[in-house]
């Protein structure tokens, strides 16, 4: 049986994995899905040394040699303790957070975002007096539960643990943007079915919106609206 090698981050919820294999199997029976949980940097890696047909990358990245498809956007909210202060209120902006700490993903599993995430958290008012890396969804709960600082998300690991809540960020100013990708040379042929259902189940989960990438356009450019 022919297979179709695939990176996702280790943090993608169960339930979407288990969609996205379900879903190939139903659709496609005649190819193998193998997903390997990889950060961003990892699978852009592999991705360059064709040791992987696809991967789902969290943007921005630079994707110079790769084919996007839609580009999957989630506004994230605030993942705090459900004793905190700030739990009392119905939604937050990022200046409220303003003296708490910070935990989020380790900055080599996705350079590009985490530069992104901090310099939109100082722009808007909020400089974490520290920064706790963590990437198992387990661990981030642990180290808001223990005060360590608050967590961006979606909401999904709020639902695990009764004791933090998830707020919402006014004006939406952190979005997780998210899509399949891969080489733009002799692609496998599957990749593209495998993209639209990506796209199709991260889409079930809550979306701002899915973009398409334009023919012949940098896929930054289609993505973020750079000239």
């Amino acid at each position: 049986m022919d297979a179709l090698r695939v990176g996702v981050p280790p943090e993608l919820p169960g339930r979407i994995l288990a969609a996205l294999l379900t879903g190939f199997r139903q659709r496609y029976p005649e190819v193998r899905l193998d997903l390997l949980e990889l950060s961003t940097a990892e699978q852009l890696r592999l991705l360059a040394e064709r040791e992987l047909d696809a991967g789902l990358l969290q943007h921005p990245v630079d994707v110079l040699g790769l084919e996007l498809g839609p580009v999957i956007e989630t506004p994230l909210g605030v993942v705090l303790p459900r004793d905190s202060p700030l739990a009392t209120r119905p939604e937050l902006t990022l200046a409220d957070l303003a003296g708490e700490g910070l935990v989020l993903f380790p900055r080599a599993a996705a350079p590009d975002l985490y530069d992104t995430t901090l310099r939109t958290c100082w722009e808007h008012g909020f400089r974490p007096v520290r920064v706790v890396h963590a990437r198992n969804p387990e661990f981030v709960l642990g180290q808001v539960l223990s005060g360590h600082g608050v967590a961006f998300e979606q909401g999904a690991v709020a639902r695990k643990e009764t004791r933090v809540v998830w707020r919402p960020l006014r004006d939406h100013p952190l979005i997780r943007r998210m899509s399949a990708a891969w080489p733009a040379t002799v692609p496998h042929p599957a990749v593209r079915r495998l993209a639209d259902l990506i796209a199709e189940v991260l889409g079930a989960e809550g979306v701002s919106s899915a973009a398409p990438v334009a023919d012949g356009q940098r896929p930054w450019n289609a993505v973020f609206g750079r000239p």
